[in-house]
């Protein structure tokens, strides 16, 4: 799930350390992550991006452990309900759009946005995820 902070260290860290990237496509990607930094500090609230950390922290662990005690359904169902009440939320919404201008640069931020993806979540079991 989402850790704001990890996330932003983790795109620079690709950015700066992939061999195989011109400075010029470098610089594509750091404009790409201030626009997104920016959207972000504009449009979502930072206590809502702290609260968010350690809720879905809580919310993973809570789903290992059904998981690991044999309650695949519930563990399931727990995850469905958590990514709706996400997806309902502004922040989150605001979030998301703020995400998409990183577009196709970054993987990481792709697999991040489909850990709340609904029609994934309902076609791979979550406790397969894991």
């Amino acid at each position: 799930m989402l850790k704001y902070s990890i996330l932003a260290a983790t795109l620079c860290i690709t950015a700066i350390a992939s061999p195989f990237t011109h400075a010029n496509e470098h610089e594509q990607m750091m404009q790409q992550m201030m626009q997104m930094q920016s959207c972000m500090a504009e449009n979502v609230d930072a206590s809502y991006l702290e609260g968010m950390a350690k809720n879905s922290e809580k919310m993973v662990d809570q789903i290992k452990q059904l998981c690991q005690s044999g309650q695949r359904q519930k563990a399931q169902d727990t995850a469905i309900v958590f990514a709706k009440d996400m997806q309902k939320n502004p922040n989150f919404q605001a979030m998301q759009k703020c995400m998409t201008q990183l577009g196709g640069a970054f993987p990481s931020v792709q697999a991040m946005q489909e850990d709340f993806d609904l029609d994934d979540l309902n076609k791979n079991h979550v406790c397969d995820d894991l």
